[in-house]
């Protein structure tokens, strides 16, 4: 056997295990990815066209009345409450019930409404092709009742329709606005969760809904999570902030005219 030959031989074996650690990291990343739900769903009608709306009043979102299930003792909860759960699956939503006196509850914030709502109208606002009419414009156009129930979205989208004669209503629902507790750098994660569906004015039927749900995952759960929000916890209103975007991101409306412009 040649020197050179022997002398090779360490080299590969060290090119060998680092080939075999970075297989190792790359699958270990892979599994934490898999594991991790998607925070954006996404329903569209059969009959929605996109291109054949080219202006939207935006309600007043609404913030859930219902209050929710705050940070128990142990871990923290997010519980939605049963008949507005939809397709998430809440972490601890399977969990038992703890005693009264171990858990804390919150309402949602009407603040949080509006300012999800104003971000959803600022991202519109800037498709050149869509007219978008706020939640401040459609409420003096068509101001609340003076008393009794709330009328249904059904019946909301068909007023604002054939006042503000719009081709489609957006209505959103803030379901869980839960602050972060701590700091950037540790902190019982925020979670924020909300729907948001366009409604056809002439029936009120849906025709699009997106929704977003997400509490804040450590980087060991959530890699791709976690450097997407700069390293660190971020406050519900960042969290907001960015389910606001990847929610509309999906929303065609508008999208196709203002990328050709």
């Amino acid at each position: 056997m040649s020197p050179g030959w022997g002398m090779a031989r360490p080299w590969c074996r060290r090119r060998q295990s680092l080939w075999l650690l970075m297989i190792g990291v790359m699958g270990w990343f892979g599994f934490l990815l898999g594991c991790v739900p998607s925070k954006v769903q996404v329903q569209s009608a059969p009959q929605f066209d996109p291109s054949s709306i080219s202006s939207i009043a935006i309600l007043p979102f609404q913030a859930l009345q219902v209050p929710q299930w705050a940070y128990g003792q142990s871990r923290g909860d997010v519980r939605d409450p049963e008949e507005i759960r939809m397709q998430f699956r809440l972490p601890g939503a399977d969990q038992p019930q703890r005693p009264a006196s171990q858990q804390g509850s919150y309402t949602v914030p009407e603040s949080a409404a509006q300012f999800i709502a104003a971000r959803v109208e600022s991202i519109l606002g800037a498709r050149p092709a869509l007219r978008v009419l706020g939640p401040s414009q459609v409420m003096a156009a068509v101001p609340p009742g003076e008393s009794g129930p709330r009328p249904s979205l059904t019946t909301m989208a068909q007023e604002v329709g054939a006042r503000l004669k719009v081709a489609g209503v957006l209505a959103g629902l803030v379901r869980t606005y839960r602050e972060r507790e701590g700091t950037r750098m540790g902190a019982q994660p925020a979670a924020v969760g909300f729907e948001i569906s366009l409604l056809r004015p002439t029936d009120g039927a849906v025709l699009w809904k997106g929704e977003f749900f997400e509490e804040q995952k450590p980087l060991t759960q959530d890699i791709v999570g976690f450097f997407e929000k700069s390293g660190g916890f971020v406050t519900a209103k960042e969290l907001s902030e960015l389910g606001v975007e990847k929610v509309m991101k999906t929303f065609p409306v508008g999208q196709v005219a203002a990328a050709s412009q």
